[in-house]
């Protein structure tokens, strides 16, 4: 049986809902985690395209949902990852699923795989009765004011346990006041935070094979690295490791100069 369950969705689309759920799923297997991530964006899958399985798949979670094939048989092993496991989402569907196929294909996964962690993708439309099943639920919104409303109106079963990731954050003083602060951002969406992501590292390329598509991101994803130990129950801070080089060593100046300024 499946230890944990993370749910990751957005209110928008566009806003790298997908892309969170992989760069969570690759910090969780490379510290060592087995995990099982599942595509339930019906109609529109992306994580075979990301893991790079795209012309491997056979089948999907259409066919686990149906009873046409054991889900262990329609999962594929990430290749360039280690500990990595894609459950491919489905193209076409018969009929959308209910309530009810939702549930008893979550109950059938859960079931069915005995990984450490298991991160569904799911759309807005899904997440209201799964997020009473799941253990935590992640929110993904940009900073558009459009994305954080659409976060707000949500709908979530009450006994969820939900946070809110603020994905793509302007790496560059926003002078002109474009976006609003994560303080601002958090009193739109009217959720708490669970991360705070910045420009998201590339996870394929055209010129690359199947199995190197995911060399092109850096070794360690430290923000959903740090992530993924707090969704364990573990201490990470939220923005440690995300200043680096002459930024940060300009940073440490600063700060060194003013301890001496205040001694």
């Amino acid at each position: 049986m499946v230890g944990k369950t993370i749910l990751v969705t957005s209110g928008k689309g566009g806003v790298g809902c997908s892309t969170v759920a992989a760069r969570l799923a690759v910090a969780f297997a490379r510290r060592g985690t087995s995990t099982l991530l599942v595509d339930l964006a019906w109609g529109n899958p992306a994580q075979d395209f990301l893991c790079g399985l795209a012309e491997r798949t056979v089948y999907d979670a259409n066919d686990v949902m149906c009873s046409r094939v054991d889900p262990r048989r329609a999962s594929l092993p990430v290749i360039a990852v280690q500990n990595l496991t894609l459950l491919p989402g489905a193209t076409a569907f018969d009929g959308v699923p209910g309530d009810a196929e939702t549930i008893r294909l979550f109950e059938t996964l859960r079931g069915a795989f005995d990984q450490d962690v298991m991160i569904l993708d799911v759309p807005k439309e899904s997440v209201a009765v799964l997020s009473e099943f799941a253990d935590v639920t992640l929110a993904v919104s940009d900073f558009s004011a459009a994305s954080l409303r659409a976060t707000a109106n949500l709908k979530f079963s009450k006994r969820a346990h939900v946070r809110v990731v603020l994905n793509r954050c302007p790496a560059d003083r926003d002078t002109a006041k474009l976006y609003p602060t994560v303080r601002e951002a958090l009193d739109l969406a009217c959720l708490p935070l669970a991360a705070v992501l910045f420009d998201e590292p590339r996870l394929t390329t055209d010129d690359l094979a199947d199995a190197e598509r995911f060399k092109s991101r850096p070794l360690v994803d430290v923000p959903c690295k740090n992530l993924s130990i707090r969704l364990t129950g573990g201490h990470a801070p939220l923005l440690r490791g995300l200043i680096r080089g002459r930024k940060r060593r300009k940073t440490l100046v600063r700060m060194a100069r003013r301890r001496l300024e205040n001694a």
